[in-house]
């Protein structure tokens, strides 16, 4: 009876010191390592949000020139440049959800005469309101030159 007790307390110390602070326990963190969960998605790493100011100085110049198209808008966020030489890319694609008066539109600029900056990549979401349009949202992306920052797409400038 002796040895009953003396092995199950053994067993129990044994199970008590494994099921200690083990960062493999789940809900147990070690306080000396890292939290890798973020809120940050691979999409938010990618792009930058556009200010709300940069939009509504955008919007009022669609009022002023009375932009009617939305690829026009694009060219009047991101003009493309008519002296680009070499491998010079300007491509507006236009895409449409169920709802026939919302927009989005991607922007991809690519040999861009430009020593850090390669290429840019733009989101923008446009609505159509009363034969009106409004920019609602602009996300760009960065591609830089080699040796001058991130060869990936990204949401930091290059340098």
């Amino acid at each position: 009876m002796k040895k009953i007790v003396v092995v199950v307390g053994f067993i129990f110390a044994f199970i008590s010191m494994g099921c200690g602070n083990n960062s493999a326990t789940a809900g147990n963190t070690p306080m000396d390592q890292p939290n890798l969960l973020t809120t940050m998605t691979a999409e938010d790493r990618e792009f930058r949000e556009i200010e709300q100011e940069e939009i509504n100085a955008l919007n009022k110049s669609i009022i002023e020139h009375k932009i009617d198209s939305v690829e026009k808008i694009m060219q009047e966020y991101a003009p493309e440049d008519m002296g680009a030489e070499g491998n010079y890319t300007y491509i507006i694609t236009k895409s449409t959800s169920t709802d026939p008066n919302r927009f989005t539109l991607s922007l991809l600029e690519d040999g861009i005469n430009d020593d850090s900056l390669k290429a840019l990549k733009v989101i923008m979401t446009v609505e159509k309101k009363n034969d009106s349009f409004r920019v609602k949202t602009i996300k760009e992306s960065y591609q830089c030159w080699k040796n001058r920052g991130h060869q990936d797409w990204a949401s930091d400038y290059c340098h």
